[in-house]
């Protein structure tokens, strides 16, 4: 009598999927067909089309859609978490896409995070991995195809090699009663347990139809929301071990207790189904029953418990997740900065190795609230500070201002409009009144022009703006005098604007008036919002860049014109005593195997080794980049560093500039 219930339930469930089967599968194989490439927003958006769609066309499907319920195992979900697949919505549904469909998966990647998760996940199963410029690279494929191991082809470009086409398109027939693959000039036998994984490390490739239809693009780049909920982990993990702890054994035990009882019920429904004769006399049946109502209470018994503990785990971790928050925004101006200058590479990990350093050395303090404000705070100076070490002069400011702007964006404090006007300025609007002759806006080179922008100010954003227009045409001579204002940096309207307007609506009124004086008044806005010292970025620091480095991490010197690093690294090498065996190679051509010899021998003394002008051998970079992956389960002496310089180019492999320490090298402005 009690598993009726349950099972009654179950099977209240079971009868609406099968009357939503179609409609459920259909939109679930549309999702894996067609959804990978696109955002979370987007897929939701084009899911919900879908369901209403089928639904007008009077085919059953579930009104609260959920690909997750329809095509996922909960302990297989759990099983990829565990292998550091983030557990937010949307990367599980990658996870879906890159196992569920029938074409091979190609993984737009680069946090490089799919990469992590397949790693981890077939490390037991002889995993290869395998680049397009690996030499040898078919080979490997074909031992994999023949003995069913799988395969991750990483970093691709835009391009594939045409060889892999009949891999790609699963070209396989039926030989002799075996299934054979052509691959080249010879044909393989084909193991079913062949898999094939594909990442990019691109993070906006163009790929063409013809490649679209031979694979299953997937999204895993890492969204705000997605990175949030990793960085809450992390701290998590350093300030509250006990919680993270008891969370991962309680959705542990669940997932165990889950798996048994599906493996009860299983049982029960098999020897249902091959009963004969009267079901009370089968006493392995009966004993079944049994364990299924014994396992059953007791899970129910966890499942409260675990909701309270859910719930106090839950309300605990709330408290930490504006450190999480404010970590996640400024990652995403991080990774903005690439479309700057292709050489302003970081990547996730790197990002993360730098906050968990932040989370253990930042000031402790008993007080939460105390403690999540130091932590905030020394975060966002760190991360700028170590930012700026590797940014052009001219970008610094840039650097600071966004990270003002998107703080302030994430809180609801700027709207997307708000910050478009910024951009782009006011739309245009006609306005055909004449301009009074004591008007300010006599003072622009087209005043007509001058005068709609501040209507455009005003109507688009009435709350803030009303009654500007107005104010100006009556009361000339006050913004006659801000317009005319020497005074550099100022922000501040006439009254009673002054009060009225946050920081951000003073710019956009600055930016109708006053655009000469933006870039300095941008420096007012980073100190209000920030503070002072965000407003002066730091200069070169090389003992700092050093201090924070490690034998296995590239220190890059992006050079610019007039600018030598050399004196400040010989004086740095001298001060650690390591100038007398400093290795210097100028690279150029034949120099790559020299270069290759001066590392091997000083990874192994301990010794430095400086790589100029790696911007003249970028043929030879792709070997540098094998390299440095190769040292990673290599052992290497704690001494030892790698120093590289090269002037800005997009021939950089995006790998070592990702996982480097950049650092800025420019000739002093002025005399």
């Amino acid at each position: 009598a009690g598993e009726k219930v349950r099972w009654l339930e179950t099977v209240v469930v079971l009868n609406s999927d099968i009357t939503n089967l179609v409609g459920n599968i259909g939109v679930a194989a549309g999702a894996v067909a067609y959804l990978g490439p696109f955002t979370a927003p987007f897929r939701n958006a084009l899911i919900d089309e879908w369901v209403e769609t089928t639904r007008k066309l009077n085919v059953p499907v579930d009104d609260n859609f959920n690909l997750q319920r329809i095509l996922a195992d909960p302990v297989e979900v759990r099983e990829w978490t565990m292998m550091s697949l983030p557990a937010d919505d949307f990367s599980i549904e990658n996870g879906i896409f890159a196992t569920r469909g029938r074409r091979w998966p190609l993984m737009i990647d680069p946090q490089a995070q799919a990469n992590r998760w397949i790693k981890n996940l077939y490390k037991e199963q002889n995993l290869q991995i395998i680049k397009l410029n690996d030499s040898n690279y078919l080979r490997t494929l074909e031992n994999a195809i023949r003995y069913g191991a799988p395969v991750l082809l990483e970093n691709v470009e835009e391009r594939l090699d045409p060889a892999l086409e009949p891999i790609l398109l699963k070209q396989i027939i039926k030989r002799g009663g075996q299934m054979v693959l052509s691959l080249g000039d010879s044909e393989i036998p084909y193991s079913e347990d062949f898999k094939f994984f594909i990442t990019t490390k691109l993070p906006n490739p163009h790929y063409l139809p013809e490649l679209c239809i031979k694979v299953t693009i997937v999204n895993f780049t890492v969204t705000l929301k997605g990175l949030e909920d990793q960085l809450l982990v992390d701290v998590i993990v350093h300030e509250r071990p006990d919680l993270e702890r008891k969370k991962d054994q309680l959705v542990l035990s669940i997932a165990s207790d889950k798996s048994e009882l599906k493996e009860i019920e299983d049982t029960i429904l098999y020897m249902l189904a091959n009963a004969s004769g009267n079901i009370l006399d089968d006493e392995d049946l009966i004993n079944s029953l049994d364990a299924s109502k014994v396992t059953s209470d007791t899970i129910q018994e966890r499942m409260i418990e675990a909701e309270a503990t859910t719930k106090e785990i839950f309300e605990a971790r709330e408290g930490y997740r504006v450190i999480a928050t404010r970590a996640s925004v400024l990652y995403f101006v991080i990774a903005a900065l690439a479309n700057i200058d292709p050489m302003y590479q970081y990547s996730l990990q790197y990002y993360q190795s730098l906050y968990q350093m932040r989370l253990e050395k930042s000031e402790k303090s008993d007080d939460l609230k105390k403690r999540l404000n130091i932590l905030i705070d020394d975060i966002t100076k760190s991360v700028f500070i170590n930012i700026c070490r590797g940014l052009f002069g001219r970008h610094k400011l840039l650097f600071a201002f966004q990270i003002a702007v998107d703080i302030l964006k994430h809180k609801g404090d700027i709207s997307h409009a708000e910050w478009k006007t910024f951009l782009i300025g006011a739309p245009d609007v006609e306005l055909s009144e004449e301009i009074h002759v004591d008007s300010p806006f006599h003072l622009f080179t087209h005043p007509h022009k001058a005068r709609a922008s501040v209507h455009s100010l005003e109507t688009q954003f009435e709350s803030s703006f009303e009654g500007l227009l107005a104010d100006v045409d009556g009361r000339g001579q006050m913004w006659t005098d801000y317009i005319t204002s020497p005074i550099i940096g100022s922000i501040d309207p006439p009254a009673p604007w002054n009060d009225k307007l946050n920081n951000f609506e003073k710019l956009l009124l600055l930016r109708t008036l006053k655009p000469e004086h933006l870039t300095s008044a941008a420096k007012k806005f980073i100190g209000a919002s920030l503070g002072e010292e965000f407003k002066s970025p730091p200069g070169f620091d090389l003992s700092g860049s050093y201090a924070d480095s490690t034998c296995r991490i590239p220190m890059i010197f992006v050079l610019s014109s007039g600018a030598d690093p050399m004196d400040y690294l010989l004086s740095l090498a001298e001060t650690v005593e390591k100038k007398s065996t400093m290795r210097i190679v100028s690279l150029g051509q034949g120099q790559g195997p020299v270069a290759e010899g001066h590392m091997k021998e000083a990874s192994l003394s301990g010794e430095w080794v400086c790589l100029q002008n790696c911007h003249l051998a970028v043929s030879w970079l792709g070997k540098l980049e094998k390299l440095l992956e190769a040292s990673v389960d290599e052992d290497v002496a704690d001494e030892y560093r790698l120093w590289l310089t090269s002037m800005p180019t997009n021939k950089f492999p995006v790998s070592i500039l990702q996982n480097g320490i950049k650092i800025t090298n420019e000739p002093p402005q002025g005399i």
